[in-house]
C-alpha cells in the first residue's frame, strides 16, 4: 500500500478497506465505538463498491449491551446513493467529534429536518464531491444550509434566514436565547469549520489528503 498522510485512523480506515477490497477481499468487517467511522464509511460506499460490485462491508459497533453489527450495504441501499454520498457533511454540520452542534438539537432534530427539507441534500452533496470549496453567505450551499439550520429550530418557519428566524422566535414566540439559531456570521464560521471536517471525509479513500492549510483557507 502506498505512504499514507492521514492524520485520524478514521479515515485511514477507508484506505485499508479499499487496499484490502482491491486486493480480492469481498466480505470485510470493520470494527469501532465512533460513530464517525459509520458516516465515513457509509459517505464513502457507494464509491468504495463501484469497482468492487460483489463487496459486503460490515461494522461492529459499539460495547457491551450496546454492541450490534450494522450492515453498511443494507444502510445505503435503503438510505439511497443521494443520501448515502451526503451523510458525512449533514453529520459534520449538525456535530460530530470535530465540530460543535446546535445547543439542544440532537441528530434526531437534524434528521427530522433532512427530512422535511430534502433539498439541502444537494449542499452536501456539493461539499463532499468538491472538497473544500469557499463558502460565502452569497453562494447557494450556504443559502440551503441556511434555510436547512431554521427549520432545525422551528419546522413551521417560512423563512430562510437565521438572522429573521432568531427575532421571529425572540421577539414573538418567546424563545429564550439559548433556544433560538446562531447569527448567520456565526453559522457561516461553522459551516466553514463543518466543510473543512467533510473534506479531510470526502477524500479518505486517498492515500494522501493534502488538505488545504488555514491560510489557504484564508485566501492569504
Amino acid at each position: 500500500m502506498p505512504r499514507c498522510d492521514h492524520e485520524e485512523a478514521d479515515t485511514r480506515i477507508v484506505v485499508h478497506l479499499k487496499d484490502a477490497l482491491d486486493k480480492g477481499c469481498t466480505n470485510c468487517l470493520v470494527r469501532t465505538v465512533d460513530t464517525d467511522v459509520v458516516a465515513i464509511l457509509i459517505g464513502k460506499y457507494h464509491s468504495l463498491t463501484s469497482q468492487h460490485q460483489m463487496a459486503a462491508i460490515w461494522v461492529a459497533f459499539g460495547t457491551g449491551k450496546n454492541f450490534m453489527y450494522l450492515d453498511i450495504n443494507a444502510i445505503c441501499h435503503a438510505l439511497g446513493k443521494d443520501r448515502s454520498t451526503a451523510l458525512p457533511m449533514f453529520h459534520s454540520f449538525t456535530g460530530c467529534d470535530t465540530t460543535s452542534a446546535f445547543f439542544g438539537k440532537g441528530k434526531k432534530s437534524a434528521w427530522e429536518a433532512w427530512n422535511a427539507y430534502v433539498e439541502v441534500t444537494e449542499a452536501f452533496n456539493n461539499f463532499m464531491n468538491h472538497p473544500y470549496m469557499t463558502v460565502t453567505v452569497n453562494c447557494k450551499q450556504f443559502q440551503l444550509l441556511e434555510r436547512f439550520t431554521v427549520i432545525i429550530y422551528n419546522k413551521t418557519s417560512n423563512l430562510d434566514s437565521v438572522n429573521e428566524a432568531r427575532r421571529e422566535l425572540f421577539s414573538q414566540k418567546n424563545r429564550p436565547m439559548e433556544k433560538i439559531p446562531p447569527t448567520q456570521e456565526a453559522l457561516l464560521q461553522h459551516t466553514l469549520r463543518a466543510v473543512y471536517q467533510a473534506g479531510i471525509w470526502a477524500t479518505s479513500d486517498q492515500c494522501e489528503q493534502k488538505p488545504p492549510t488555514q491560510r489557504a483557507l484564508d485566501g492569504l
